[in-house]
């Protein structure tokens, strides 16, 4: 049994919010200034006593206020902040809109079994876009809908929620929790401070960097909702408060564009891709390594080009940070602690059987699969589980409605495929496609996709259109992951709005950005990146790497 060091314990407040600017009697206004949250305050503890003693029914206004603070809703389950109760309206709409679908005529070429699908996909897009129910509900309710139409028995309706990707974002969600839990996250941006070396620009850089790298093993708003704090306590050590609001919205957003671009790295960096992935496997072997070796130089590229974009599109001035808080944290932490050194070998050889495991089952001659890359995660979490460092209370906390989501899409994609209603939506779509050039028909997919998922949630979009898209590659003799992968490249791109991603909604959660300036900086970076995934994708096609 291991006996573990206490994890890093922070100098900065734990708990921080930015206060609206108010008004002084001087008619001024005040810029917002940090306000750190104790919970062991004194003065606070009497008055909550006196006021239990007045009324046990009364919750305090001091307990209210705790419940609203931003920082702690990002410090929950991932998109805590976007809880919804039933709306009969919205379900009602989503009820008539699938009604309609089965009441109008059969189309030529489409059977009964993909009429129900069509009416199916209908009912999974509008139930997953208009969310009358808690997103996670709603994605449950898609294979009950499969039942109902008749288009497969429970049996097969639930199976897609088995595939081996959805154990990979399983697993990946709880590695995510073992880096918390033991403070790695936190170590490695007070790492990005002090080689910052306290200049603001190289620490955005290093933050969009790091996020990106985390990002690709985990989640990538599991990855953004753990590095947002430390955003705002490194913004609270900028004196002048009007510098620093802005700049607590540049680092902000650098995180959750780092944590969106790092997400395309890997098959388990976000919800997209593992549908997407998911989609693929069943028309060809594409292995983890294969979708690193295009996420990866697409990665490299995008951090310092979204770098660039992001400081010119707020233009702050290169201030100077305080880095001896850092300094400090990490002297007291006296290096590594035997905890955190058994998650970093145990996610290190992980990410060497992820990328090699195939190789390796050849070379020992072991049965196939067995080092597949869900098989591995789920060996890596027995691990941190048999060492201790994780548990099943920890395990509970985690987003577990993202794993309905991405079941959902891949029940949607089995029952277009099994009743022939992908191959008849493609039918209506491959003659206006026939004869265009590769670069048109990548420069169509890109530019409605980056429109689109602006306004629809990205792991939504991937889930109706994953399955079209390989259908589509299949039938007009294109492989496959020259149309999925820009697509789902260009599905993180989701810049713009707080409902495209549940990143965007981490960020204004957190108080740093307003809608306005979500919106011209999402665009300001969006376009261009979506640009350079174009280029990149044209030019390894005409090469041949894809």
């Amino acid at each position: 049994m291991s006996v573990h060091r206490p994890r890093l314990k922070s100098s900065l407040p734990k708990r921080a919010t930015w206060s609206e600017p108010s008004t002084t009697s001087s008619g001024e206004a005040n810029p917002g200034t940090p306000v750190a949250l104790a919970s062991g305050d004194t003065e606070a503890a009497d008055v909550a006593a006196t006021q239990r003693r007045m009324a046990m029914t009364t919750t305090s206004k001091r307990r209210l206020q705790r419940r609203a603070t931003p920082l702690e809703l990002i410090q929950q389950p991932l998109e805590a902040a976007g809880r919804k109760v039933f709306d009969l309206r919205r379900f009602l709409v989503v009820l008539a809109a699938t009604g309609l679908v089965l009441v109008l005529p059969t189309p030529p070429g489409l059977t009964p079994e993909g009429k129900s699908a069509l009416a199916l996909f209908v009912f999974t897009g509008m139930i997953l876009s208009l969310q009358p129910v808690p997103l996670p509900i709603a994605a449950l309710l898609v294979p009950i809908a499969e039942v109902a139409l008749g288009i497969d028995q429970i049996g097969g309706a639930f199976a897609p929620f088995a595939d081996p990707v959805i154990y990979l974002i399983l697993a990946s969600l709880f590695l995510a929790e073992a880096l918390r839990k033991h403070g790695l996250t936190r170590r490695l941006a007070l790492y990005a401070i002090v080689y910052s070396r306290g200049q603001f620009y190289r620490l955005v850089l290093i933050l969009i960097a790091l996020t990106a790298v985390l990002g690709m093993w985990v989640l990538n708003t599991a990855t953004a909702a753990m590095l947002i704090p430390v955003a705002i306590s490194i913004a609270q050590q900028i004196r002048d408060p009007a510098d620093a609001k802005r700049m607590l919205a540049v680092l902000v957003l650098a995180i959750a564009y780092g944590a969106s671009i790092g997400g395309i790295g890997t098959p388990m960096g976000s919800g997209e891709n593992a549908i997407a992935s998911g989609q693929l496997s069943q028309v060809m072997n594409f292995t983890f390594f294969q979708w690193i070796s295009y996420g990866l130089p697409a990665i490299v590229v995008l951090v310092p080009l979204t770098w660039g974009l992001l400081l010119f599109a707020y233009r702050v001035p290169n201030v100077r940070i305080e880095i001896t808080p850092a300094l400090r944290e990490l002297a007291r932490a006296r290096g590594l602690n035997h905890a955190e050194r058994e998650i970093l070998v145990v996610l290190g050889l992980s990410i060497t059987l992820w990328i090699g495991g195939a190789a390796i089952e050849r070379w020992l001659n072991l049965p196939a699969t067995l080092l597949s890359s869900a098989v591995v995660a789920i060996l890596a979490v027995a691990l941190l589980s048999i060492e201790e460092l994780i548990d099943w209370n920890d395990l509970k906390s985690v987003n577990w409605g993202i794993i309905f989501v991405i079941g959902a899409g891949l029940a949607l994609g089995d029952a277009l495929d099994k009743s022939g209603a992908s191959a008849w939506l493609v039918s209506l779509v491959e003659p206006a496609l026939a004869g265009l050039p590769y670069a048109a028909v990548l420069f169509l997919l890109i530019a409605s996709t980056f429109t689109l998922t602006q306004f629809m949630n990205s792991v939504t979009y991937g889930a109706i259109l994953s399955p079209i898209l390989v259908t589509l590659a299949v039938s007009s003799s294109i492989a496959p992951p020259r149309l999925i992968l820009p697509f789902v490249f260009t599905l993180a791109l989701c810049y713009t709005l707080p409902n495209s991603s549940a990143r965007m909604t981490l960020v204004v959660v957190s108080g740093a950005v307003d809608s306005k300036s979500m919106l011209r900086t999402g665009l300001i970076v969006g376009i261009p990146s979506a640009i350079f995934v174009f280029l990149f994708f044209l030019v390894i096609s005409t090469l041949g790497l894809i």
